[in-house]
């Protein structure tokens, strides 16, 4: 009954709304976590500020790590938030849960997250480094990336059965995106395999967009460009834990 029931439309938009108040309530609950979370995203761009706050203008190694933190952060948000309720979700399937609905809802609330986070390190950095980036588009291309990272951490999560397995995964899918870089060799040397899985990282485009817009020769549009595979990711990542979970069943 709820497969048919789930026909009517691929997402059921008020299902989401109710789902989305409902997490968000459990996050707000659960504040010690929470904070957790939020206080990776100072500790970081401390970090980041102690290493790059002698330079005298921001260097490409200074867009990488922050594209490649913000994935992190956004894929630790995430990593977890549907595994440690696959039994009620599965309950809940049972009674006509919209799977688009509930990934709906886990999107919606985890992106304040994001957008919290992204400030938060956005603005430290900028306030010690003179990154060459406007800190407007600094918290935009970076929640981009960390919106991708949380998809991922979702596709993740629905995929496994264990919140400890989310985790260990996590370095697994961070530590490709530095192997498969411009700073681990010049990116014309990627060929064939290689060069598609490097084309498949999202850090790359997050990175590259970054630097098109520090780069005083470089064009703006060019810079948006390359955040649509961002993007595409994204909702690649989403349809991906959408699948998984539409043919989970007790």
């Amino acid at each position: 009954m709820s497969d048919a029931k789930e026909k009517k439309g691929f997402i059921d938009w008020f299902q989401g709304a109710v789902l989305a108040d409902r997490y968000l309530e459990t996050v707000l609950a659960d504040w010690k976590n929470t904070l957790l979370l939020l206080s990776q995203a100072p500790i970081l761009a401390a970090l980041a500020v102690m290493v790059w706050g002698n330079v005298e203008s921001g260097t490409p190694a200074l867009y990488f790590v922050m594209t490649l933190s913000v994935i992190w952060l956004g894929c630790m948000d995430s990593c977890r938030e549907v595994v440690k309720e696959r039994a009620l979700f599965l309950r809940e399937r049972m009674f006509n849960l919209n799977v688009a609905s509930y990934l709906y809802s886990k999107a919606r609330v985890l992106a304040l997250l994001n957008v919290v986070q992204v400030v938060i390190y956005a603005v430290i950095i900028h306030k010690f480094v003179d990154t060459r980036v406007p800190v407007g588009w600094s918290i935009i291309n970076l929640l981009f990336s960390a919106l991708c990272g949380t998809c991922l951490g979702l596709l993740i999560s629905s995929s496994v059965r264990r919140s400890d397995y989310a985790v260990g995964l996590v370095p697994l899918v961070i530590l490709p995106q530095i192997l498969f870089s411009e700073f681990s060799i010049d990116k014309d040397n990627f060929e064939g395999a290689s060069r598609w899985v490097f084309n498949l990282m999202p850090s790359r485009w997050g990175y590259e967009s970054m630097l098109e817009f520090a780069d005083s020769g470089g064009s703006e549009l060019t810079a948006v460009g390359k955040l649509m595979p961002l993007a595409a990711f994204s909702v690649l990542f989403l349809f991906g834990a959408w699948f998984i979970l539409r043919r989970q069943r007790y």
